[in-house]
């Protein structure tokens, strides 16, 4: 049975330590329970949705995609997760983030000796910079 609709915007962000605009944006993306509007139109939530707003702060924080986490929030299944579900979910956006650290550290490798090499003074012309990004670079043997 869910949890009564008890949590007022403000108490949400108290709880939460998350701002107002960001939990609504959470509920627009369709992260956190709708609220159910009062008559005079405020909004609450369930009592225990500062831990999912949290969950989906962290979440986005750790870089998780909004598609990632509805699935691990359980969002859209008929079937309820399991801690396999959110160990696939998490170890995919590990992967991930290994690629992009490999890509990163590719991108630094390339551009540390141009940064070095730079007379920083003196024309354009003379930029080591300017000029070896405006070379086109040979493509890889493995393309």
């Amino acid at each position: 049975m869910p949890a009564l609709a008890t949590l007022s915007l403000a108490a949400l962000v108290d709880k939460s330590g998350v701002d107002a605009d960001t939990i609504r944006s959470y509920d627009r993306l369709g992260l956190i329970s709708r609220p159910r509007r009062t008559p005079n139109g405020s909004q609450l939530y369930p009592a225990d949705e500062a831990e999912r707003v949290t969950f989906v702060r962290r979440s986005l924080e750790l870089g998780f995609p909004v598609p990632s986490i509805r699935e691990m929030l359980g969002l859209g299944r008929r079937k309820p997760l399991s801690s396999g579900d959110v160990y696939a979910i998490a170890e995919r956006q590990l992967g991930d983030i290994r690629r992009r650290l490999a890509d990163l550290k590719g991108m630094e490798a390339a551009l540390s000796p141009l940064v070095e090499s730079c007379p920083r003074a003196g024309s354009l012309g003379n930029c080591t910079i300017v000029n070896t990004l405006s070379r086109p670079s040979p493509l890889p043997a493995d393309i």
